[in-house]
């Protein structure tokens, strides 16, 4: 057995941008995308039997549904441009001893994030974006802002509305709390809040709402929170 988060937007007119939900579901053990898929389809249904959504979309390479991979952070150009959301979230970060690492912008998204320097360089402090700086919050955050800003650029991004929910397979935390000290990235709450934004304001305002709500900081390391 396993358990991951389904994460679902807010249609209320406030309150919290996303609610989690934590189902518990059979886990198929294998490092295939065969072994991967039947899990999503395990947590999915069990997802209808403990929660009540039927309709949830698995965002991520492993996705069945075309539209799920192509939403993968990996596969998302970065507002349409000719790179991804993850490269562009791997160049944008600043640690202890080094970065923002900004040749990372035009490699492949693994390459992106399995450069070694992001793993030699001292502690996470940030981010540095368009001249701008982002401290490590929790949700919504900056990796939120990438993905957000990505999809209001994706052609097809009214078929969100259609699912209830969301899950990332790999994204294997159950609770915010047990990210303690990291960055707290995950598509599939990003695609969440996209919708919750989405039925709150109209699109030329979500992004004012979204920084507003990210509490944007001046990125200084004593005065980051990072938990």
């Amino acid at each position: 057995m396993a358990s991951r988060i389904i994460f679902l937007p807010n249609f209320n007119s406030d309150g919290e941008l996303f609610s989690e939900r934590l189902v518990t579901f059979d886990w198929v053990p294998g490092i295939a995308n065969s072994q991967a898929k039947k899990s999503i389809r395990n947590l999915h249904e069990a997802a209808v039997q403990q929660i009540g959504s039927a309709r949830i979309l698995e965002i991520s390479t492993r996705s069945e549904v075309i539209l799920g991979i192509s939403l993968s952070a990996f596969n998302l150009p970065f507002e349409g441009r000719n790179y991804s959301v993850e490269s562009t979230y791997q160049a944008s970060k600043v640690f202890e001893k080094g970065g923002p690492y900004l040749d990372l912008i035009n490699s492949n998204s693994v390459d992106a994030k399995t450069d070694s320097r992001l793993k030699n360089s001292g502690s996470l402090l940030g981010f540095r974006f368009e001249g701008e700086d982002f401290p490590v919050t929790k949700a919504p955050n900056f990796y939120d802002y990438l993905y957000i800003r990505s999809l209001l650029a994706f052609p097809n991004r009214n078929s969100l509305t259609e699912y209830d929910g969301f899950t990332d397979i790999v994204f294997s935390q159950t609770s915010l709390i047990y990210k303690k000290g990291k960055a707290y990235n995950c598509q599939a709450r990003s695609a969440a809040i996209f919708l919750t934004l989405n039925s709150r304001y109209r699109e030329e305002n979500m992004m004012d709402k979204l920084r507003e709500l990210m509490g944007k900081q001046s990125m200084d390391a004593s005065q980051l929170d990072l938990f």
